[in-house]
């Protein structure tokens, strides 16, 4: 009977100290961030009456995450749990891509997957690469996003415009706010070349 109130107490003891650091422990510090290019340059003037629908980005496998990825020496690459994207990647870029088409002026209308109006050309993309490049000791945001834009009126929806873009941001340190700071910059560098290029692409007039 002894042995047993000894144990009795024992697990007490643990269950009590189990439940002060639970109570006791601070709070997980999570950080969450989101992607915002603005676009400052007035629309550009034009009678364009093409309706553009703009698909959801693709994401390469290694970025379809909330977590922050990095990128260290050696190959490695790592996630950060505590830094994180309020939703994913490719929503959010996608988002903010239909809204910055919209504001160039360069379509009459753009126009998401679903809608019953009927397109003349289809903007389809791929987000290749999203991350902090901490490989060196001068560390980089590298955005990649690809592009094509389908003339879906063609027997064979031919593609009329495709392009690849990079950029690589300098940071001054490694650091997660930074790092969101320079993957806007290189979204917004993006966005505005490419909005450049529709500008003088052979699109379906």
């Amino acid at each position: 009977m002894k042995r047993y109130h000894i144990l009795l107490l024992v697990l007490t003891v643990a269950l009590t100290m189990t439940a002060c650091v639970k109570l006791g422990g601070k709070p997980l510090d999570k950080r969450y961030f989101q992607i915002t290019p603005v676009r400052s340059g007035e629309p550009v003037a034009t009678s364009s009456d093409l309706v553009l629908k703009v698909r959801r980005l693709s994401i390469s496998d290694l970025y379809n995450t909330r977590e922050l990825v990095y990128r260290e020496a050696g190959g490695r690459i790592d996630s950060d749990f505590y830094n994180m994207f309020f939703v994913t990647p490719d929503n959010m870029i996608t988002t903010e891509l239909r809204s910055w088409l919209g504001a160039s002026g360069l379509f009459a209308h753009i126009i998401e997957p679903g809608s019953m109006v009927v397109p003349n050309l289809t903007l389809e993309g791929v987000l290749n690469s999203l991350y902090g490049d901490y490989s060196t000791d001068a560390p980089v945001a590298v955005v990649e996003m690809q592009f094509f834009v389908v003339d879906e009126s063609t027997q064979d929806n031919s593609i009329v415009f495709s392009n690849t873009y990079i950029q690589r941001i300098p940071m001054s340190q490694a650091d997660p706010q930074q790092l969101v700071q320079a993957m806007t910059k290189g979204v917004q560098t993006i966005f505005t070349d490419l909005e450049k290029d529709l500008a003088t692409a052979p699109l379906k007039k």
